[in-house]
């Protein structure tokens, strides 16, 4: 009874988070669509954008409460069952569509040092996915590519930094950088899943946590590209990944996170 009990306070904990993911996304793509400046901020004084970040930060705090009140601290996380493994096909292809992009420019004079490098850690990232979707857990690949997924996360995230077509306070760099943090999280957390590793408080954290960024950096960004909002933007590619990444994130809590947690 007590674990019934604690598999409906991760489902409830879940759907929530997962609500709140959607609103603070919703709220960013009202500030893009309402409050935004083409400079790359938000209008001064505006106070919807004032609302969506405190509702962003209090949202980030009720997750680190519950997961530390709400769940148990004893158990290991269930292993991708196979929604989770067809999922991860789909950042698979999204990333093979990354590549096949970010190749046509890496090798040309005007290609930016980095470029190599997030094309060799595109491919790894690449061979992660692939891992998940057809690899039985734990994997050494899947170990060593995860680790390098987490630096093609880091890599974009300064490509992001190093946009200097975009104001260097901007909102829309921190969101997104937020959203590559959000990304390694989701990451790291399954790493430790699969290697029965997990603390499930600090997995449950990780992993709303990075739904939460995730969603709101590159939902809304692909909406208000999609808009034509932005005056600058050069980080489609990498957003349709961190966005196939949100929808495996989703897709393993609901069909076996929540459903089991192995003891």
């Amino acid at each position: 009874m007590n674990e019934q009990n604690a598999k409906k306070r991760i489902l409830t904990f879940s759907l929530i988070a997962v609500a709140l993911a959607f609103v603070a996304t919703l709220l960013r793509v009202l500030c893009l669509f309402f409050f935004y400046d083409k400079i790359g901020y938000y209008q001064r004084a505006a106070a919807l954008p004032i609302v969506s970040n405190i509702f962003y930060g209090a949202s980030l705090v009720f997750f680190a409460i519950a997961a530390r009140f709400l769940i148990k601290p004893e158990g290991d996380i269930a292993p991708p069952r196979k929604p989770a493994k067809l999922a991860a096909l789909l950042p698979l292809a999204a990333m093979l569509v990354y590549l096949i992009n970010i190749s046509s420019t890496v090798f040309g004079k005007d290609a930016a040092w980095y470029e190599l490098l997030l094309l060799v850690f595109g491919v790894v990232s690449a061979v992660f996915f692939g891992s998940v979707a057809f690899c039985a857990q734990p994997s050494s690949l899947t170990a060593l590519s995860g680790v390098g997924c987490i630096i093609w996360l880091a890599l974009a995230a300064m490509r992001s930094y190093l946009d200097f077509f975009v104001p260097m306070n901007s909102p829309d760099k921190l969101f997104f950088q937020l959203g590559a943090v959000g990304a390694t999280l989701i990451v790291f957390s399954e790493l430790r899943a699969m290697y029965r590793m997990s603390q499930p408080r600090a997995y449950f954290f990780g992993f709303f946590a990075g739904i939460l960024a995730v969603s709101v950096a590159s939902v809304s960004d692909l909406i208000a590209n999609a808009a034509d909002i932005f005056a600058s933007y050069t980080l489609l590619y990498e957003d349709i990944v961190m966005l196939s990444i949100l929808v495996y994130a989703v897709v393993r809590l609901f069909s076996g996170v929540c459903a089991e947690t192995d003891k």
